[in-house]
């Protein structure tokens, strides 16, 4: 039962020692889609997407300050709209997370149909 024990508690301790960051897409005032990335500092626990007109930008952020006012005086704009999301790479354009939810929801449709 000991030999069992050991290796489980070990691999507990490993998971749980080992911190997880978030992952997202970063760039500034981009016309277009951005495609670079970055892990999120310790304290940025939130993706964050601000639309400017034409221009976005993408960033690592705290979701306590995933707010209007604090997004308006961080970035010194008065007419914005702006998107929080706490998943990796969450934060691109919402026309893709719509496709990709469409796909997803077409996959499980499929798959129960076969299965029945």
């Amino acid at each position: 039962m000991n030999c069992i024990l050991f290796p489980v508690f070990i691999v507990l301790i490993a998971y749980c020692s080992s911190g997880y960051s978030l992952k997202c897409y970063t760039c500034e005032y981009s016309p277009s889609l951005c495609s670079t990335n970055a892990t999120c500092i310790h304290g940025d626990d939130t993706c964050l997407q601000i639309r400017f007109a034409e221009l976005k930008t993408y960033a690592c952020w705290k979701s306590s300050r995933c707010n209007i006012n604090e997004i308006a005086d961080e970035f010194g704009a008065d007419n914005f709209h702006f998107y929080c999301c706490q998943t990796d790479f969450c934060n691109k354009g919402p026309a893709t997370v719509v496709r990709e939810t469409i796909l997803s929801i077409v996959t499980v449709m499929t798959t129960i149909w076969i299965l029945f």
